[in-house]
């Protein structure tokens, strides 16, 4: 309830809780020297969370760009590779998976894990240590890589670091961004079994190199590393085991498949798992209580009007649609509260990403006169209903 003194009576406007769900009622006292808009003060936690909902966004968006900026440094810094060995080892892969797309061999200083990126010049880092590596090594890690390649896992990793930053609030997405990594790895660790190796030999050379990598150095975030210490223990297990996926990983086809359902999830609107940010009502931010008639006053008549109204898409009240529905004394308070009313501003309600009108929104206005703050109902006199707010 909002209240105002004018020439010593007091009236009151009431507004309706059904629009304000985000957050409680406010309480304003308007003196009569105020001017006659007046801003709704309180509109519970919406905003806020919504700016810290960005704030976070924002942030995990801005360490993938330094990690993409690290990620260039890191290539630009780096030495082709000139020993033929180890690209005649490259192209027998290449042929052995595939791959049509010209692969480049790098060595470089900055990491200590074979690494992979890339989508149409695909591009494989080797730490300055591989040269001591044998022949066999080199193989294990090219197929590796080279697979990784061949299964475009690279942007799919982008794919899942983009959608994780913008929607981090749901802990499903970065479940599956972690499932899909795994799948990745183990479908990786699958070709070189395909391609000859040895599965004891393999994991050995995985557990030495992964020791050995174990350098001060910090790869970026969006690297596809070789030796990624949160799986290393399941990986080896699984090759010792044998429960290796095969080329067409299920769990990785259902991680992407079940990221993408997220995004269309999330830019349309659809609520799969908790509260959806996208929808919420209207809020009211600008009210202009109504004049307190001078006959009415004078006279010390009490009343109110209930009033529908249609609020646009852009937040105003369509001035015509304003009706009053009923009034207790009839015809006393309608002009004034019409005029109020027509001065409304609302927060617009999101349906589905979009602003839309809202029809058949009703207010509620109460016209007291000051006393002793006890409420008495003169005879014959009707309580006003409770407003309410459409739901269309």
């Amino acid at each position: 309830m909002c209240s105002a003194v004018t020439s010593g009576h007091v009236y009151s406007f009431l507004v309706p809780d059904g629009l304000l769900d985000a957050g409680p009622i406010a309480v304003i006292t308007i003196q009569s020297t105020s001017a006659g808009a007046v801003e709704i003060a309180e509109q519970g936690w919406g905003p806020l969370l919504g700016l810290s909902y960005t704030l976070v966004a924002s942030l995990l968006l801005l360490r993938l760009w330094f990690s993409a900026v690290a990620l260039r440094r890191i290539n630009a810094d780096a030495v082709f590779c000139a020993d033929k060995s180890i690209l005649v080892q490259q192209r027998r892969v290449c042929e052995f998976l595939e791959i049509s797309r010209t692969v480049r061999v790098k060595f470089s200083e900055d990491i200590a894990s074979p690494m992979s990126f890339g989508l149409f010049t695909p591009v494989v880092i080797l730490p300055s240590a591989a040269s001591a590596w044998t022949a066999s090594t080199i193989e294990d890690v090219m197929v590796h890589e080279l697979s990784h390649i061949k299964r475009l896992d690279w942007p799919a990793m982008l794919f899942c670091h983009v959608l994780t930053s913008l929607f981090w609030i749901n802990p499903l997405l970065w479940f599956a961004k972690g499932r899909v990594n795994e799948a990745a790895e183990q479908a990786c660790d699958a070709a070189v079994l395909r391609y000859g190796k040895d599965g004891v030999g393999y994991a050995e050379d995985l557990l030495r190199l992964a020791r050995e990598s174990l350098a001060n150095k910090q790869a970026p975030l969006l690297a596809q590393l070789m030796f990624d210490e949160s799986n290393l223990t399941m990986r080896i297990r699984n090759i010792l085991d044998g429960k290796l996926i095969g080329k067409a990983s299920k769990v990785f086809i259902f991680g992407l498949t079940f990221s993408a359902l997220l995004v269309v999830s999330a830019c349309s609107g659809v609520n799969l798992f908790g509260s959806n940010l996208a929808d919420q009502e209207i809020l009211p931010t600008v009210a202009e209580p109504p004049q307190y008639p001078t006959r009415a006053a004078n006279e010390g008549i009490e009343g109110w009007t209930l009033l529908s109204f249609t609020v646009t898409a852009d937040g105003l009240v369509e001035e015509n649609s304003v009706k009053v529905l009923d009034a207790e004394p009839a015809e006393i308070f309608d002009r004034t509260s019409i005029r109020a009313a027509q001065k409304f501003e609302f927060q617009p309600r999101i349906r589905n990403g979009r602003a839309v009108d809202i029809p058949g929104v009703q207010y509620v206005f109460r016209f007291e006169l000051e006393d002793d703050g006890v409420e008495e109902i003169t005879e014959g006199q009707r309580t006003p209903p409770h407003a309410r707010s459409s739901r269309n």
